[in-house]
């Protein structure tokens, strides 16, 4: 009897599947290489039958897989998604397969000796039996507690406790593997051999290694960023999602999910208990858990001798160095003392403007709503589109000599080696990480003493933890308060109180010293007392009186095309059909108009913002009538389900 299977593509299409006929042995779960309008496509078998189409089928070319690649648990989530996100079915499914671009050195360190997790703290004991308390339901807690107050112990004592006590399985998602690198070794130390590795810096046969150990149920523990989520573990127990209000959780490709849904509903289907922690909640998850509506679990104090570091303020001064005279002092008695410093400036490049005295004008990006920034060896690059030239074509064009303004972190790094000339300075941003192992390597020699003081942008707030950190300085702390963003003051605020918790977190005191020209801007003074409930309680009334989440939920629609006129046909197009169901009393609907940046890599970019309590109604509405809209293929509509970024 001929054998007919349904196969999901990945592509933007409304249909679900397609009927194909497949060879004898092939099963659900297994990816097929086939034609489909009239180009290869690889497919997913989502399921099979003998029920013969009325139309002709096709075979399918080969079958690419020994054995299935997804189990049913990930099919089933992929049509959640699909309707959560108004994705395509198989965009859905092939976002849970691994792909891989580069080799990392990012493994499981073989040499490293076995220990136990250390004994837990009064305050640690209590949230750690709070949680346990929950196994087997489906519930959420969030960890909340100050930088360093040891949330990765009490992880290790809950991941300890559902592999010993029942056959589950554990995920513990994370913002970027290299820059958690203590909590993967405390994790191999603790549970040798039952790690699986999970993110793209892997290469692909190395990532498949892992992902087919989870998926024979090898392995019990899975580790990873975002993509994670989609992870095959065998009866889920856990997921901890550590830094939760992190960014990089949320996708900015079709399907536009967020892993905290995600783990969520995988919770929601396992009957698990999910952890979120952070010493900066999204405002989103704290007002949930001082609503009562997820459990609560506080860590004020750090364990043993370590205390939170003292916060101090100095003001830039118009004619003042590279760095203050404050902060270039401490940075001396640090390393006199042989202890490591840790200096946060969230601008890349050398100079981030660069200005024509001509034009009286900074130079703007050909391609995009914003401006140039040179870097050292003569380019000038966007930050953006990523394009780029030389200094020098740009000056012989404009027949004038630019002039260099500002300080990005290669300046920084530059003055540095100047004014510290016996010390080991090594830089982390976006441009010096081009390999990731890179990023694995310079963390690695931070933590082991070999890095005197480490520079870079936002990458180095997040989760480092090294024991002779005892200085940390924030250079120019008011960048990003400018944006018109509502969520602008919160990335801010977190970013600092984050950057501040890498000092003094052993028995070494810890100083940081927050360098600004806004001393007076109360996201500062919040972030200089590490502060958050004032801060979470000042920003909530703004939330509410705006009818911004968590008092609303956002659905964004964005047009670009290269044609100005055509993403702003479309736009329009697209708002007189959600006028139909307007006035709504539950919802605003913002615009249209143009995206603060309007053009991005040539594209013209205008949008939507839909604000409203009532966003499954919503959805439906976009499913029914937006997303079978025939629109020119010069133009790409975005739909985005809980937007963190509206610029």
């Amino acid at each position: 009897m001929i054998q007919y299977a349904e196969l999901a593509f990945d592509l933007p299409i409304l249909e679900d599947t397609f009927t194909y006929e497949v060879p004898p042995g092939t099963q659900v779960g297994m990816r097929v290489e086939t034609k489909l309008r009239g180009r290869k496509e690889e497919g997913i078998v989502l399921s099979l039958h003998h029920n013969e189409p009325s139309y002709e089928v096709l075979q399918v070319d080969r079958v690419i897989d020994k054995t299935p690649v997804i189990n049913e648990e990930q099919i089933e989530l992929a049509y959640w998604v699909k309707e959560q996100y108004l994705a395509s079915l198989g965009e859905c499914i092939h976002k849970m397969i691994p792909s891989g671009r580069r080799h990392s050195k990012v493994k499981l360190n073989e040499n490293i000796t076995a220990s136990e997790p250390f004994k837990l703290n009064e305050e640690q004991e209590r949230a750690y039996q709070n949680i346990k308390s929950d196994f087997g339901k489906d519930s959420i807690h969030l960890l909340f507690g100050i930088t360093g107050s040891g949330k990765t112990e009490v992880y290790l004592h809950l991941i300890r406790d559902i592999l010993e006590n029942s056959n589950k399985g554990v995920l513990l998602l994370v913002p970027e593997i290299g820059l958690t690198y203590h909590i993967i070794r405390k994790l191999e130390a603790v549970f040798p051999g039952q790690i699986a590795l999970l993110h793209s810096a892997l290469k692909v046969s190395e990532r498949f290694k892992a992902y087919t150990d989870l998926l024979q149920g090898k392995k019990r523990i899975a580790v990873g960023t975002r993509s994670a989520v989609f992870a095959p573990i065998t009866n889920l127990g856990l997921v901890i999602i550590d830094e939760e209000h992190d960014g990089s959780f949320k996708e900015h490709s079709t399907p536009r999910y967020h892993a905290r849904q995600v783990a969520l509903q995988r919770c929601r289907q396992n009957k698990a208990v999910l952890v979120l922690g952070s010493a900066t909640p999204s405002l989103e998850v704290y007002h949930l858990a001082k609503t009562g509506k997820i459990g609560l679990q506080i860590l004020t104090k750090r364990p043993g001798t370590a205390k939170p570091p003292t916060v101090r303020i100095e003001e830039n001064k118009k004619d003042a160095r590279l760095i203050g005279s404050e902060l270039t002092f401490a940075i001396k008695q640090r390393l006199d003392k042989k202890e490591q410093v840790i200096l946060l400036l969230n601008r890349r490049g050398y100079s981030p403007l660069i200005y024509s005295e001509k034009e009286k004008n900074y130079i703007p990006c050909p391609n995009c709503t914003s401006h140039l920034c040179y870097h050292k060896k003569g380019t000038v690059i966007c930050h953006l589109c990523g394009f780029s030239d030389s200094l020098q074509r740009l000056e012989s064009k404009l027949g004038e000599k630019l002039i260099m303004m500002g300080t990005g972190t290669q300046k920084l790094e530059e003055f540095l080696l100047e004014t510290f000339p016996g010390a080991k300075v090594e830089r982390l941003d976006q441009d010096s990480i081009q390999d990731k192992s890179v990023l694995t390597d310079v963390i690695g020699r931070l933590v082991d003493g070999e890095i005197d003081i480490l520079t870079g942008t936002q990458m180095i707030s997040k989760g480092l933890d090294a024991a002779r950190v005892t200085l940390v300085g924030v250079l120019n702390a008011g960048i990003g308060l400018g944006l018109p963003d509502f969520r602008a003051g919160e990335r801010v605020f977190s970013l600092l109180t984050q950057v501040a918790g890498r000092a003094g977190r052993s028995d070494l005191a810890g100083e940081v010293l927050i360098e600004t020209n806004t001393v007076d801007h109360p996201i500062i003074r919040m972030a200089l007392d590490q502060d958050y409930i004032r801060f979470y309680d000042s920003e909530i009334k703004t939330r509410e009186e705006l009818f911004y989440p968590p008092f609303s939920r956002l659905v964004r629609i964005l047009s670009r095309s290269k044609d100005e006129s055509l993403s702003l046909k479309t736009i329009e197009e697209v708002h007189q059909v959600l006028k139909k169901y307007l006035p709504e009393p539950n919802t605003v609907v913002l615009g249209p108009a143009p995206c603060p940046f309007y053009k991005i890599d040539a594209n013209f970019r205008n949008h939507i913002l839909i604000k409203t309590t009532v966003q499954n109604k919503w959805r439906e509405i976009l499913k029914k009538e937006i997303r079978p809209l025939k629109i020119s293929k010069n133009v790409y509509l975005e739909l985005d389900f809980d937007p963190l970024d509206l610029v």
